[in-house]
């Protein structure tokens, strides 16, 4: 039984997702969420996928594509946070970051190596809007390695 079920992981195409592969994203965030969630399953290497979000949404979005990595959404927000907690493999975290852009996923991804969820050399995948307090507003997606 134990060969029968090596085999069949070794099929490529039991491994590729193909959700949503022929829909149209209805906004800017989603599609956001799912290329973080292409990149994060198809770029080797990456070990975690951090969502900095004011409502939730975006965690919410890439939990339900499935990739086996560890979901991590900073919020500022404990109402947020407490939302995320039920989303599937999502991982809460408290963040409240005075900078913007990049600076800010510097701040996110050291905190999370801080807390020990991330060490030196990951390679991880952002998501975050152009500014920390609107919500909608995830229009960017990084990959960033830990120092």
């Amino acid at each position: 039984m134990a060969r029968v079920c090596l085999g069949a992981e070794k099929i490529p195409s039991l491994n590729v997702s193909k959700h949503r592969l022929d829909v149209q994203f209805d906004n800017v965030e989603e599609a956001i969420a799912m290329s973080a969630m292409y990149a994060a399953n198809h770029l080797k290497g990456i070990t975690a996928i951090i969502t900095m979000t004011e409502s939730g949404r975006t965690a919410l979005m890439t939990s339900r594509i499935s990739s086996g990595l560890p979901i991590f959404a900073l919020s500022r927000h404990e109402r947020t946070l407490n939302l995320t907690a039920l989303y599937r493999g999502v991982t809460p975290v408290f963040f409240d970051s005075q900078n913007d852009g990049v600076a800010a996923a510097h701040d996110a991804v050291n905190l999370l190596r801080d807390k020990g969820y991330l060490v030196s050399g990951d390679l991880v995948v952002v998501t975050q809007g152009d500014v920390m307090s609107t919500i909608g507003s995830t229009n960017t997606t990084r990959i960033l390695t830990v120092e």
